[in-house]
């Protein structure tokens, strides 16, 4: 039996003395005992219910005791002081380590109260974690409770807590703190907000506060049988453990009562998790530990389990933000522990907490999922600087992925969304943006004491208003404003459509670059004007290629203001992610190994398509096709599945979905070739601007690279494992059996 197996599992010890009515004094009597209970029982159940095979109606409690002679004697016979029948109830010590006198105490509560099943069990090794995991093996009820030896519980405890619980229903007593002279507050935040919720049920996983420590809980025993307490841990094994019970169980959860009869009385002694004092082992290298543990019970996903798990990580995180106020000269030690411990997703905001100096404006950032997004993300590592950042709502248009945060969480402090109605074009949304945000970041500066650089990224226009009425407003702040790709001009070369109405607001702006001495542009349109105030004000500009550079020039009719912006230009490439970005999420996309896997990820626009791609697999040999499997992952999936199976291509393209961002980046290191391309050029351009910047984020994948260029684009300039032309299904064959010379002896 599983209960029997577990109970193996336990050290063993040897002992010559009679330990009264039951001390196992080896595994085997363990297991022997265990099993025993499981098939019979000499009580006749008071109650019939659902409860799991092996386990008898009523509750197991289970009591750790490490060197506890002093104070098991309150916890015991608040126990069998209980009105809860003593049919109905067992009582599990397990004397964790070297006895103190605990099993004499023990003993005598057990010939004195013949009536209770009081079992005395031996943990050879001094962990709380493998003492409860021994309570739970050797449990005979259908419900379990831990009590610790150094507290004690209400008469109605039991009976409270069993009249509520179910097997998909925990429930929940109230908890009584007692300081050291025996004073009992019932008023703390904790028991304040357990009350607060006894008026009806509640998701478990909805209740960080209540499940990140043991007491005060009755659990059905199945659900805790399948996990384990991690007996490594020095501290704080409660908290994963409880973690996992309530992320691997949909449990609902009820308050017993609010009597104090029914209560948990918690006794907070000095040596009390809450009153350790802050050494750096316990605040930095026991909270890492179990932080790691945490987080490898994470599912990346967003959901209200994911969100439990953050919100346990973030509350052990709290110790660390308390260690560093009172230790501000180790913080470059704090974060190398961080890095040692490899956590993924370390709050760093309560380690960055009031030192940024630096401002970003993103109008879209994480966690929203966009490109705009991850590419401020990458911006805020390359530079390297601890930064306030302040966004937009982009909720209505588009979805959230909390994971993104990961990307520059360890250079964010503050993160202020503004409550604006999304808009790339409308100048009204975009204006309530700039209104909201403007008064936020004037906040800010002046809580940072006046703020150094200033960081904006376009293409969301909302992001150089807001930064360019910053400047205009705090002369002395150095603003770097970066364009990803043309602003008045869209992927086909055409102006794009959206105009700005000329209101107070505007005239704010008008009049700052008039002041600046350059004549300001007479169209309304809010693109031009976004570029056109950016080229004035801004104290650096960055461009992402040389074509776009010249491209953007091209634009501009006035030469003073050409040379203006030609000597603050800077081009730089789209960065990077770091290399831990490719490790976070896992991604369990499955790739054979029997053939030759390339990867595409990508929008497709008018321009922009892989019909050459395509064309090339219709027209190879048929081993090369047979070998190879494209596997496009893009915003048109269903339309490019129909053109396959026109192709007579089903399976060996496959047609996906977008992946969130950072599966995607551990996807791509799994690719034998990632693909890319360029956008084909219509007549209005004259040469190509755009640089994707999915090849940035392949470069990081090491993964050979074959672009489909444009000639003479920024793409085809990069250094390129494989290379054809955009429209050139010839040569596409010619690479793909490169591809398949270079890569079938491997399969």
């Amino acid at each position: 039996m599983m209960k029997a197996n577990a109970a193996r599992e336990a050290n063993e010890i040897k002992l010559d003395i009679d330990y009264g009515p039951r001390m196992f004094t080896d595994a085997k009597a363990r297991a022997d005992e265990i099993d025993e209970l499981s098939r019979t029982s000499s009580l006749e159940p008071l109650w019939v219910n659902d409860c799991d095979a092996g386990w008898r109606p009523g509750v197991t409690v289970v009591i750790p005791s490490y060197r506890g002679a002093d104070r098991i004697g309150t916890c015991l016979q608040s126990l069998l002081d209980q009105d809860l029948d003593a049919r109905s109830f067992e009582v599990v010590l397990v004397i964790n380590g070297v006895d103190d006198g605990t099993l004499g105490i023990a003993q005598a509560f057990s010939q004195n109260y013949p009536e209770h099943s009081l079992r005395i069990l031996f943990q050879s090794q001094p962990s709380a974690g493998a003492a409860r995991n021994l309570g739970i093996a050797a449990a005979a009820f259908e419900y379990l409770t831990f009590v610790d030896d150094d507290d004690y519980v209400g008469p109605s405890f039991l009976s409270g807590l069993i009249k509520v619980a179910s097997q998909s229903c925990v429930a929940i007593s109230p908890i009584v703190n007692v300081q050291p002279d025996g004073v009992e507050d019932s008023d703390s935040p904790l028991n304040a907000q357990i009350l607060s919720r006894s008026t009806s049920k509640f998701k478990l996983i909805e209740a960080s506060s209540i499940i990140g420590f043991n007491a005060c809980k009755l659990f059905p025993t199945a659900a805790l049988s399948t996990v384990r307490y991690v007996d490594e841990l020095q501290s704080g094994e409660d908290v994963c453990f409880m973690a996992a019970v309530a992320t691997q169980n949909d449990f609902d959860a009820l308050v017993s009562t609010k009597d104090r009869a029914g209560a948990y009385f918690r006794t907070l002694r000095d040596e009390s998790i809450s009153r350790q004092p802050l050494t750096y082992n316990f605040a930095i290298e026991q909270r890492l530990a179990v932080i790691r543990v945490l987080e490898s019970q994470r599912s990346w996903d967003g959901s209200a389990n994911d969100n439990l798990l953050s919100t346990l990580i973030r509350s052990q995180a709290g110790f660390t933000r308390r260690y560093l106020d009172e230790h501000p000269e180790e913080r470059e030690e704090i974060i190398a522990s961080v890095d040692e411990f490899e956590v993924k997703d370390f709050p760093w905001s309560l380690l960055n907490k009031g030192i940024a100096k630096d401002l970003v404006v993103s109008y879209c950032f994480a966690p929203y999922s966009d490109t705009s997004a991850t590419v401020a993300s990458k911006a805020i590592v390359e530079r390297g600087l601890i930064v306030d950042v302040i966004h937009n709502n982009m909720g209505k248009v588009r979805r959230k992925d909390a994971n993104l945060g990961t990307i520059a969480g360890r250079l964010i402090d503050k993160t202020v969304e503004i409550d604006a109605p999304p808009s790339f074009a409308g100048w009204k949304q975009i204006s309530e943006f700039v209104s909201k945000g403007i008064s936020v970041a004037d906040r800010q500066d002046a809580i940072a004491g006046g703020y150094r650089t200033l960081y904006s990224r376009v293409l969301w226009p909302g992001s150089h208003f807001l930064a360019a009425l910053f400047k205009l407003r705090h002369s002395t702040v150095r603003w770097t404003a970066e364009f990803s790709d043309p602003l008045s001009h869209d992927v086909m070369g055409l102006k794009r459509a959206g105009d700005l109405e000329r209101d107070d607001m505007f005239e704010v702006f008008n009049r700052g670059v008039l002041s600046r001495g350059f004549a300001a542009p007479k169209t309304d349109s809010l693109f031009i004007w976004c570029e056109f105030i950016t080229y004035v004000l801004a104290d650096e500009i960055i461009f992402t290629n040389e074509n776009q550079l010249a491209y953007m020039l091209s634009h501009i009719s006035d030469r003073k203001l050409r040379r203006h912006v030609a000597e603050k230009a800077v081009v730089r490439v789209h960065p990077t992610p770091p290399a831990r970005s490719y490790e976070l999420l896992p991604s369990d996309y499955p790739l054979s190994n029997s053939v030759i896997n390339i990867g595409y990820f990508g929008a497709f626009y008018e321009n922009r398509g892989l019909m050459e791609v395509l064309t090339a697999l219709v027209n190879s040999p048929s081993e090369v096709r047979k070998r190879t499997r494209l596997h496009v992952f893009t915003n048109k999936a269903e339309e490019l599945a129909l053109t396959v199976q026109r192709l007579g291509l089903t399976g060996v393209v496959k047609s996906q979905g977008y992946r969130p961002y950072l599966e995607f980046l551990n996807l791509v290191t799994r690719f034998d070739v990632l693909l890319v391309n360029d956008v084909e050029r219509a007549g209005e351009l004259q040469i190509n601007p755009f640089l994707p910047s999915k090849y940035s984020d392949y470069l990081g994948a090491g993964r050979p690279i074959w672009g489909v260029v444009d000639e003479g684009s920024p793409l085809s300039g990069k250094p390129l494992e494989y290379k054809s032309a955009v429209g050139n299904g010839v040569e596409a064959v010619a690479v793909l059996n490169r591809i398949h010379t270079d890569w079938a002896p491997n399969l």
